[in-house]
């Protein structure tokens, strides 16, 4: 049965008087009631997700589908009438899961015939047909990525173009067909990634007459943040179109090059860059143009895309298949403004997050936008307490007692030096008695000796406070002792244990090892191409390195780690040592192809 995939001819009845009504004529009052409805639908809101259609994973091989609505690009409703909880297994299409580490969950309009009856006097010559036919939504899952160009041409793309595609990447590039001179435009990167992805950097750079800058060269840069968690987002660049007259221009006449980095991997090459773009002289040339290629082509693109309603992350262990994670509407494929109105480059999230830095360092903070997401990360460096040594002391002070009652009674030393010399110190005390439980064994107690009062006390401590009162600038000290009660003996023995805290950052930064870590650690590049090396430094407050090459000939590298390769081929070690201690280096190691 058709599945009413053709807007034209928009065809309707004529009724006329003694007209004799068929099959056909019924299907056509339908159709056309349909193929208005669907064109208006496709033209005016385009496709994508209207409301709900969220994926989950409910255990490691259950997905969740919560129930919703989509429009799918023939301007058609395919509704998901309640959540659906279903196995991998279940699914169609999960024969071709197993090898494979990615997959996507798609959504398509589908229709399903019901409640057969007898067919008196079918032309067909069947004498069973169906007479209702049920609207509603096929869900499968494929391993193939999708045709990005087709599916951004589809969203209203111009200009695409692959920049790099692998299993581990792909990055698409998207730029308007017209632009106004003088005033800025955006150009748009998707980012495709896997799970095991390391975090991305490219750069996209090349000569243009079309981009306002400095040296008449445009630079796409991104770094991608290490808390970015999304498996597919775009990344957009705003740049600012030259104050010329009209005119047709690549964005990039003489091709671009590529640099990417990948973890430890790297990437460069010259790429032709297909986007060609009209550069009008003002707004109202803009708008003429924008008018005249605006046409039912340009908004029926990609009638036959699914909607990717998510992107599967997969394990394979002993011949099974298995979710690590799940990334609903990858390409946001999705109608509606959730953010109320604001532009797609305005804030929306922010994220913190928290490093520990060394007590003697600077508090800092570094911040990473992604324009594409209007998200602003803010990086906090901390610094940790402050450490410290300690010198100790300890003594003792024998004070004798006051004859007759002693009940209440207070005792004080004489002035003592402590030990530890000028400065804040601290001060313990405890009191020295014969432990009677224990056969008289010698013990201290610190505190208040009333916890130990009680029948089941394992001793019975003299009931005595005693407390310190320090002179900082001579470095010495009185003792006091309270008497609760009647003490036995003629004097109490108290042992006084002083500590100071003093700090030595010299001596503490000459303990802690000073590491060195280059990255990229190892690098694929062309011959006389450029490399960026970082060395990050811990242990030492100094963070410099000597940059410098072991073989002759093998290229030179500048004191900031720009490392220009030969013209010979090869494999070359380039250096890194510590300008904070010689003796501490490391390497990392360039193929030159």
């Amino acid at each position: 049965m058709s599945k009413n995939t053709d807007f034209f001819p928009i065809e309707r009845n004529r009724y006329f008087y003694g007209k004799l009504l068929t099959v056909q004529d019924f299907d056509l009052e339908q159709r056309y009631g349909r193929q208005k409805s669907q064109l208006l639908s496709r033209l005016a809101l385009g496709a994508g997700v209207v409301c709900g259609l969220g994926v989950s994973a409910s255990d490691d091989s259950t997905l969740l589908i919560e129930s919703g609505m989509a429009l799918d690009y023939q301007g058609r409703m395919v509704v998901v009438e309640e959540p659906l909880l279903r196995k991998l297994q279940m699914l169609e299409g999960q024969e071709e899961l197993l090898g494979h580490d990615t997959a996507y969950l798609c959504l398509r309009y589908d229709e399903t015939d019901l409640a057969p009856v007898n067919a008196v006097g079918a032309d067909t010559g069947e004498s069973r047909q169906y007479n209702l036919t049920r609207e509603g939504s096929r869900i499968y899952l494929t391993t193939q990525p999708p045709e990005y160009r087709r599916l951004l041409e589809a969203e209203g793309r111009d200009n695409v173009s692959i920049l790099y595609a692998s299993q581990e990447l792909t990055l698409v590039l998207s730029v308007p067909e017209a632009v106004c001179a003088g005033e800025e435009f955006t150009a748009e990167v998707l980012v495709v990634k896997n799970e095991k992805t390391p975090p991305v950097r490219f750069r996209l750079a090349g000569e243009s007459a079309l981009v306002d800058s400095e040296d008449g060269r445009v630079r796409l840069e991104f770094q991608e943040s290490p808390e970015e968690k999304r498996r597919a987002y775009p990344v957009r660049f705003r740049l600012k179109a030259r104050q010329l007259s009209d005119m047709d221009t690549p964005l990039f006449p003489s091709g671009g090059e590529i640099d990417l980095e990948l973890g430890s991997h790297s990437y460069k090459n010259y790429i032709e860059v297909e986007a060609r773009t009209r550069l009008c002289g003002d707004r109202e040339a803009l708008r003429t143009r924008q008018w005249n290629t605006d046409n039912l082509e340009r908004h029926l693109r990609g009638r036959d895309l699914p909607i990717y309603l998510a992107k599967l992350e997969l394990i394979n262990s002993a011949g099974s298949v298995f979710l690590s994670s799940v990334t609903s509407l990858p390409f946001q494929q999705r109608l509606g403004r959730e953010d109320g109105g604001q532009s797609p480059t305005d804030l929306q999230t922010v994220t913190t997050s928290v490093r520990s830095l060394e007590y003697w360092q600077k508090p800092d903070v570094k911040a990473v936008y992604q324009p594409g997401a209007g998200a602003l990360h803010l990086d906090f460096g901390i610094p940790s307490p402050e450490q410290y040594d300690y010198a100790v002391s300890h003594g003792t002070v024998d004070l004798t007692m006051p004859g007759g009652l002693r009940v209440n009674s207070r005792v004080y030393s004489q002035e003592i030096a402590h030990g530890l010399g000028p400065g804040t110190v601290d001060i313990r005390l405890s009191i020295e008695f014969k432990d009677q439980n224990e056969e008289n064994e010698t013990a201290l107690y610190f505190g208040n000796s009333e916890v130990f009062k009680g029948k089941n006390s394992p001793a019975a401590p003299p009931w005595v406070e005693a407390a310190a009162l320090v002179y900082p600038e001579r470095g010495t000290m009185r003792i006091g002792l309270w008497l609760h009660d009647m003490v036995e003996g003629n004097q109490l023995t108290v042992h006084y244990f002083a500590q100071k805290p003093e700090r030595d950052t010299s001596r503490l930064l000459s303990s802690r090892p000073v590491s060195i870590r280059v990255t990229p650690e190892f690098s694929r590049m062309s011959c006389r191409g450029r490399l960026q090396l970082r060395a990050e430094v811990t242990g030492s407050e100094d963070r410099s390195v000597v940059w410098s090459v072991k073989e002759e000939n093998g290229g030179v590298i500048d004191r900031n780690g720009v490392y220009q390769a030969p013209e010979l081929p090869g494999t070359y070690e380039i250096t890194a040592v510590s300008g904070a201690d010689p003796s501490v280096s490391v390497s990392a190691f360039v193929i030159v192809e």
